[in-house]
């Protein structure tokens, strides 16, 4: 028996991630941004789903590359009926693939650079200002104790102090951060997620993969990712329960407790502490990593007579023809590079920051169309990307 469950342990992890062969109908979306209305209104534009936001795709696939939130002001409604239509289309044949982008890695982790007032506004309930109160009193006890650790003078925390702190961390401030957290209602859902799927001879993955990833399977890439949030959050955890680390603080603090806490056992003569190494490798781990799947631009920003061997290695060591990204946008439409074996899908749905237009992408029986709201299909046009803008 247990022979058995070894056997089939080893062929689940030898099996591509997520891959459906002979797709009749795949659309694929970019970057959302919190852009609520330009979503609905694209899924309704490409058949998706009706008036009643149920699920009218059929059998169709739908693969959203990340970065659903940040930036713009309905996150939580756009990540609730993306979430809402997986088993939604399931129930009709069809099927919805959300992948990881880096900005729900932000928010995990408490980057919270592109969150805007509607997004913490919309966690806030009647008792976030008794919230708020009780984390500041919370986070003074932390500070001092951190103080006295260092041997340093105890902070003051005058009305000054108070006020930048309480503008840093506005109502629904620790709401969100709960609700992302490893067992937060949003953390929970986000942690499963995969980095990267495969649809017959198509990849989609939100940054890119990079050709110096040491990966051999695509599998192995989402489970890398997941795996490194794990340790991650058990890190976070752990210190947090002795001090050494307070929940609320955003990654860019946690990095310089850890390595104040570093820097001071050292001083002591103490032995490393091994919790705090994956907080201090953070910046190289795949998670966060420039070259790292939820982050990488090379295809969108390197010149393609340089990168094209670099890609087909790719794809040939996948086993597939071309690459859907996110991420970068390159223009209004989605724009083919390297012969279309690279295909960029962010368009700027988020028109009010990037001016940019909502778009989708069908692949069927071969073709390549473009969905615009409410417009009908056109043939994406091939060639390559001028200038592209960069966006984190």
């Amino acid at each position: 028996m247990r022979r058995h469950a070894a056997l089939v342990a080893l062929w689940l992890a030898l099996l591509p991630v997520r891959v459906c062969p002979a797709a009749e109908r795949v659309v694929a979306i970019g970057d959302v941004h919190g852009a609520y209305q330009e979503f609905v209104s694209l899924l309704q534009t490409a058949g998706l789903i009706g008036k009643d936001l149920n699920w009218t795709g059929g059998k169709t696939i739908l693969v959203q590359t990340g970065d659903v939130v940040d930036r713009g002001p309905e996150s939580r409604k756009a990540e609730d009926l993306l979430t809402g239509l997986v088993d939604k289309a399931r129930r009709q044949g069809g099927e919805v693939r959300p992948l990881l982008g880096n900005h729900e890695v932000m928010l995990m982790t408490g980057l919270l650079t592109y969150t805007v007032a509607e997004d913490y506004q919309s966690f806030a309930g009647n008792d976030a200002e008794k919230v708020r109160q009780r984390e500041f009193q919370d986070y003074v006890k932390y500070r001092e104790k951190r103080a006295a650790r260092f041997k340093q003078p105890k902070p003051q925390f005058g009305n000054a102090e108070r006020e930048a702190w309480m503008k840093a961390h506005p109502p629904g401030y620790f709401e969100l951060r709960r609700a992302y957290a490893s067992d937060g209602q949003y953390g929970r859902l986000l942690r499963r997620r995969d980095t990267v799927t495969q649809v017959d001879d198509t990849v989609f993955v939100h940054g890119g993969l990079a050709p110096d990833l040491p990966f051999k399977s695509l599998r192995e890439i989402s489970e890398r990712v997941r795996k490194e949030l794990e340790v991650v959050d058990q890190a976070w955890a752990s210190l947090t329960s002795r001090g050494i680390l307070w929940r609320y603080l955003s990654i860019d603090e946690v990095k310089a407790e850890a390595e104040a806490e570093a820097k001071a056992l050292q001083a002591e003569k103490n032995p490393p502490d091994p919790e705090l190494e994956p907080l201090l490798a953070i910046d190289r781990i795949v998670l966060y990593a420039n070259n790292g799947p939820l982050w990488y631009r090379g295809y969108a920003q390197q010149p393609e007579g340089e990168m094209a061997a670099a890609l087909d290695r790719v794809l040939q060591q996948f086993g597939v023809k071309q690459m859907v990204m996110g991420h970068t946008v390159l223009g209004r439409s989605p724009t083919l590079r390297f012969g279309g074996k690279a295909i960029f899908i962010d368009t700027g749905m988020l028109v009010s920051f990037f001016q940019g237009r909502p778009s989708a992408l069908e692949i069927s029986g071969g073709t390549l169309k473009a969905f615009y709201i409410g417009e009908p299909p056109q043939p994406v046009a091939g060639g390559g990307a001028a200038g592209p803008t960069q966006t984190q």
